[in-house]
């Protein structure tokens, strides 16, 4: 297979992706100008407000760093801190600048240069890190429209009704996933990529060790995010309580799923200050919160991926792209528990025919 930095996107996906960046970054610039008052508020935080907020985004940034290496050794690599950490924070520092999610191909591409790991384990990670993030997130939701209702006595229909239509719309997800893997596989012979991705996401998915890994990680991260929020929505002139946060901290990393253009510029403070207008409160004040967000993570993740650039880069040129054992399935952990999974239940049921 050769390597994704070999396959371009075609050059129209290109174009309309940075045309549409510069307009909505254009939209963001004007949307600050004509609310100005509102916005200069964020260039008068205190040394004390801006160390804390630089704290909470370097813990966020090594949880972060963190939950991936967890997967990462699911497949049995070495790894060093330049491959984990390193990668991770270039990565992330790409996605702010490059469009058409440049930072996933170098990810996957660095990984299968340097530890032979395929392209197809690749996109099922990054599958994976959107479901459960994605399910997560639903599930935060939950949990702070019930406390919106029985303390505050707020049933926002509209926030309720996206809430159910994303529960049913992952619930369909990962059945179709599931079914893919059995009854639809003699469909997907042909698109034996499709069928690898599916397998190693199923895989994820089914290695209930690694997954208990992940939610504790994932609930630290959660946890420095909300009170990110709450500093940066305290500085916007708004300040919110701790389910608010958690309402807040959900919808700003789902809108940062699909990443249409470089960080999702504009989308997200739009989404922001949207969730914000729901909750009885001001867009522009999401926008303002959504913005300080945005710069905090930004000045930490380049920081941090100035700092890993040169070894990262020297090693992803080093490599040399072979396979190694880690393109096999069963030489990683969570195929190995997949298939034991399988077994037990095959089992099962044999002993149940007889």
């Amino acid at each position: 297979m050769t390597e994704l930095r070999k396959r371009s996107h075609p050059k129209w996906k290109n174009i309309v992706s940075t045309a549409l960046f510069l307009i909505l970054l254009g939209l963001l610039a004007w949307y600050v100008y004509t609310h100005w008052n509102e916005m200069s508020k964020l260039l008068l935080l205190s040394p004390q407000t801006v160390a804390t907020l630089l704290g909470l985004g370097l813990a966020s940034c090594v949880i972060n760093c963190l939950y991936h290496l967890l997967i990462l050794k699911a497949f049995n690599l070495k790894l060093s801190l330049t491959d984990w950490m390193g990668v991770v924070c270039v990565t992330d520092s790409i996605a702010y600048v490059l469009p058409m999610r440049a930072d996933l191909v170098f990810s996957a591409t660095y990984y299968k240069r340097v530890k032979g790991l395929a392209y197809t384990k690749s996109v099922a990670i990054t599958a994976g890190n959107a479901v459960f993030g994605v399910a997560f997130s639903l599930f935060q939701i939950v949990i702070a429209l019930l406390c919106m209702g029985l303390i505050d006595g707020q049933w926002p229909g509209l926030l309720w009704a996206l809430t159910a239509a994303g529960i049913v719309a992952l619930a369909v997800f990962l059945w179709l996933s599931l079914r893919a893997e059995s009854r639809l596989r003699v469909k997907l012979e042909k698109y034996k990529l499709v069928a690898d991705v599916i397998e190693g996401f199923n895989a994820l998915i089914r290695n209930g060790g690694l997954l208990w890994r992940l939610l504790l990680c994932m609930i630290a991260g959660n946890l420095v995010r909300l009170f990110i929020n709450m500093v940066c929505f305290q500085a916007a002139g708004l300040p919110i309580n701790l389910y608010e946060a958690l309402f807040y901290s959900s919808v700003s990393w789902l809108a940062s799923v699909v990443a249409i253009v470089p960080g999702n510029v504009g989308l997200r403070e739009s989404v922001m200050g949207a969730a914000t207008l729901a909750l009885g409160a001001m867009f522009s004040e999401g926008v303002a919160s959504s913005l300080l967000n945005r710069v905090t993570m930004m000045f930490v993740y380049i920081a941090m991926g100035l700092i890993f650039a040169i070894p990262v880069l020297r090693r992803f040129n080093r490599g040399k792209g072979h396979l190694n054992r880690n393109e096999e399935p069963a030489d990683s952990e969570i195929y190995r528990a997949g298939n034991n999974a399988e077994t037990t239940g095959a089992s099962a049921c044999e002993k149940n025919a007889k």
